[in-house]
């Protein structure tokens, strides 16, 4: 797989790089759209995490890291991309704080955290590489310094009005806080606390439908010897009530069973899960709630798994420092969440999110709460536009006195447009 992944990166390099060599007056070739739609995108950003913890000493990491995309116009439906992924400390991180979390950023990164060819012609659309995937289960958890991206092969169609068909199988994967790739067997088994096997990695089979009222979407994701998922989400807008009120209401059930060789020694776990509220002008307030019922003599007591989640999967009760399939001391349990959000004169926004995680005394759970306060101001006009302040707070009080903190992230972004087109405008 590693000589197969350096090939291909190596051919998509020629590839990209290649097509700037081709003289910018291309009006009678075939590669004039390789030049002339290319593009080159990126984001920049100052991270800075600080944790006050209960049990340990307190914690605090920066980081200054840039994505670099740069990706060329079609060729007869072919085109390619890479994205380069940089950052460094600039020498303010401690190696021991990191060992004390490993969800912080190493030192330094520089890699190629995308790098793929696509073909996308009569409503299909395939790409091979490293890639970044959105699903329900598997997504780019992007809330740090990068996103995860996995190596793969993804495919999607839109032929039919409305519906979207998509088929996905990963088998490396690059969390965001580390320099290099790795198979997501070793990462699955790791995270989910088993010893590591060889599965075959994860696919991934979707469709979704929607209009302008109501969104359907349904999943399978199948992890070879592991667990089999069966999800569906259901979201819908209504039109607006008495005083300008917009109600939204969605719903999520998701289901997992075990398949082939069983290296969880069995699992049968059930996710429910509804949210609703209102808009209202720059308002918004809603409740979520999930369960994950006990299913004793299952892996986990029934809890649901997510193996590929930082907190950053479709169950609605997440928060910014956990979430039911991440609570240590049971897996299963009830989550209430409640939020409100106003946004001022439609730059700043301003949220609050509390969330009581009620889990299962019987198989060990200990209660927490978490409140959550989000503050973003963006720039959307004039030489500034695509700059964005971001502070997440996070204060979780816990029976379990290791989950007690008081976490803050701090971040500066900023987005980039199309250079290319400023450049040779």
């Amino acid at each position: 797989m590693k000589t197969g992944t350096n090939l291909l990166l190596g051919c998509l390099s020629i590839i990209v790089i290649g097509s700037f060599s081709v003289p910018r007056d291309t009006s009678a070739s075939p590669l004039s759209d390789v030049v002339e739609k290319s593009t080159f995108t990126g984001t920049v950003r100052s991270y800075l995490q600080t944790r006050e913890l209960d049990t340990a000493s307190d914690q605090a990491v920066y980081a200054l890291g840039a994505q670099l995309k740069l990706e060329t116009g079609p060729f007869f439906g072919f085109n390619a991309a890479t994205s380069f992924f940089t950052s460094s400390n600039l020498g303010s991180t401690r190696n021991d704080v990191r060992k004390g979390n490993p969800t912080l950023p190493v030192e330094e990164i520089h890699t190629f955290g995308e790098a793929y060819l696509q073909y996308d012609r009569f409503d299909t659309r395939v790409k091979i590489g490293r890639q970044l995937i959105d699903t329900p289960f598997l997504n780019p958890a992007d809330s740090l310094l990068f996103p995860v991206s996995f190596f793969g092969y993804s495919l999607s169609n839109t032929s039919i009005k409305n519906v979207e068909l998509i088929a996905l199988h990963v088998t490396d994967i690059k969390i965001r806080q580390d320099r290099a790739f790795r198979e997501v067997d070793g990462f699955i088994t790791d995270q989910l606390g088993i010893a590591s096997a060889e599965t075959g990695g994860t696919t991934a089979l979707g469709v979704k439908w929607g209009n302008d009222f109501l969104k359907v979407e349904g999943w399978d994701y199948y992890l070879p010897d592991l667990f089999n998922m069966l999800y569906l989400q259901g979201d819908a807008t209504f039109p607006e009530i008495g005083g300008g009120v917009r109600p939204f209401f969605s719903f999520q059930l998701g289901k997992q069973f075990d398949v082939g060789e069983n290296l969880l020694g069995g699992v049968d776990s059930t996710l429910y899960g509804a949210r609703l509220g209102a808009d209202k002008g720059p308002w918004q307030a809603a409740y979520a709630f999930n369960y994950l019922p006990k299913n004793a003599g299952n892996f986990r007591n029934g809890g649901f798994l997510s193996p590929y989640s930082f907190a950053t999967d479709a169950i609605y009760t997440n928060m910014l420092d956990g979430g039911l399939t991440l609570k240590g001391s049971a897996f299963v349990g009830v989550a209430h969440t409640g939020s409100i959000k106003y946004v001022f004169w439609e730059r700043l926004s301003v949220g609050f999110g509390y969330t009581f995680f009620d889990l299962m005394e019987s198989v060990g759970g200990k209660d927490s709460t978490e409140y959550n306060i989000n503050v973003l101001y963006e720039f959307k006009k004039g030489r500034l536009k695509g700059l964005s302040i971001l502070n997440r707070l996070a204060i979780v009080d816990s029976e379990l006195s290791g989950e007690n903190l008081i976490e803050d992230r701090f971040r500066i972004q900023y987005v980039f447009d199309d250079l290319l087109k400023k450049i040779f405008k």
